[in-house]
């Protein structure tokens, strides 16, 4: 899905707003390729989520995740053969752009998606490290602070009940 939105790109880079890429399923294109980016950010974040307890540091997390990614030839031929379904689904317009043009877009839009998905999967290795890696913090304890009971009678009358009973060697004292 990588290679439909370089695709959907280049497009747009090379013919600018003359009209729109895959005529009437634009928006089809349009949402399969924010599905697939969607749904390719949401596997690289799980990968990374059962990774994560494995690795000592975010970057290796990261360096482990790269080969989740293509690489630029598969990307560019991807990006090619999108754009080729792209063209023939459109209708005839007068205007076409040059083919070199239309490659080098290619080759400049797989590159910055390509530097863009590694930059993605980076940061969603250090989120999940950090997340998974957080020490765990307990809820500090609230402290209610007693006020001072207020003296009371019933109070002043305990004080002097001290000695209501009389001492244990009271009772071996002949009576």
């Amino acid at each position: 899905m990588l290679g439909l939105l370089a695709a959907l790109l280049a497009h747009t880079v090379s013919y600018g707003n003359n009209h729109v890429a895959g005529g009437s399923y634009h928006t089809v294109l349009e949402l399969l390729a924010l599905a697939g980016a969607g749904g390719f950010g949401a596997g690289v974040a799980l990968l990374a989520w059962l990774g994560a307890a494995r690795h000592a540091d975010g970057s290796i997390l990261a360096a482990r995740l790269r080969p989740v990614l293509p690489d630029l030839p598969a990307l560019a031929a991807s990006a090619t053969l999108w754009f080729a379904i792209i063209e023939g689904l459109e209708p005839e317009h007068p205007w076409h752009a040059p083919i070199l043009l239309v490659a080098m877009a290619l080759a400049a839009t797989s590159i910055v998606l390509l530097l863009a998905a590694r930059a993605v999967v980076g940061a969603i290795a250090a989120i999940v490290f950090a997340i998974a890696r957080a020490p765990f913090v307990r809820r500090p304890a609230c402290f209610r602070r007693r006020f001072a009971h207020r003296s009371s009678a019933r109070r002043a009358a305990f004080v002097h009940r001290r000695f209501a009973r009389p001492p244990p060697g009271v009772k071996l004292l002949p009576v």
